[in-house]
């Protein structure tokens, strides 16, 4: 597996330094996470349930029409290469490094693209993977501009992937929002502006078949129901991201 932050327990004992005396910045999880309330116990005691609301919640907040919760955008991520037969696959470089290692283990040809050699790389693509914003630089993508790469990849059967990650804190409109359009997959994860690492709760939005076909691809019960009952309950809390994101915007000035 590839390296990861987080992993803060490693570094107390490399360096000898308390768990409490870190301030880990490794991940870019927001610290000041949505507060999480008591868990119901009959939650604990029974099977995840699809039709629980949570994929009716993430359609209201990120504006798309159909979802798949799954666990974390990383299964999308490490499932989605696997539905496609091996082609040429454009990653924006750099940038979050499970979505190349993903492509690549399927047995697809990477071609790592800068932003503006994009554009003129698109006809020799099958897929184009990009994070907006991006992780690590920060840069973004206007939607008018990854409709149009959308389209022309589209037009040849080819993917347009979206890992809106980092998203959230700046209320962008999630592309999701521009509706079900072929060839077409945004990521989504509660994980950095929620706070909700751990749950590891992501959605898929795609046209209906690709989403079919990923469930199928990652079995049954991959979210599981405590963390499936507080990602709907965090993204029904318009007054707590409003207020975060007002205060995100303080402590970053």
């Amino acid at each position: 597996m590839l390296a990861h932050g987080g992993a803060l327990n490693a570094a107390v004992r490399r360096f000898g330094i308390p768990r409490e005396a870190w301030l880990d910045l490794s991940t870019g999880i927001n610290p000041c996470g949505w507060p999480v309330p008591e868990i119901p116990a009959e939650v604990w005691r029974r099977l995840p349930e699809a039709d629980d609301g949570l994929a009716e919640a993430a359609c209201a907040y990120y504006g798309g029409s159909a979802c798949l919760p799954v666990a974390g955008s990383q299964a999308a991520i490490q499932a989605l290469p696997r539905l496609r037969t091996p082609g040429r696959v454009g990653v924006l470089a750099p940038s979050y490094a499970e979505h190349a290692e993903g492509w690549r283990r399927a047995g697809h040809a990477l071609v790592p693209l800068t932003a503006a050699a994009i554009p003129a790389a698109l006809d020799a693509l099958d897929a184009l993977v990009l994070v907006n914003p991006n992780n690590p630089t920060g840069e973004r993508f206007d939607d008018a501009t990854l409709l149009g790469w959308h389209a022309k990849l589209a037009a040849r059967g080819g993917w347009l992937v979206v890992d809106e990650a980092f998203a959230d804190a700046g209320a962008d409109r999630s592309l999701a929002a521009a509706g079900v359009r072929p060839g077409l997959m945004v990521l989504r994860s509660l994980g950095k502006f929620f706070g909700l690492a751990g749950a590891r709760a992501g959605f898929v939005f795609a046209p209906a078949a690709l989403l079919a076909a990923l469930e199928d691809a990652l079995g049954p019960w991959t979210l599981a129901g405590p963390a499936r009952w507080v990602a709907r309950a965090a993204l029904a809390d318009r007054g707590w991201q409003a207020a975060m994101r007002e205060r995100l915007a303080r402590d970053a000035a």
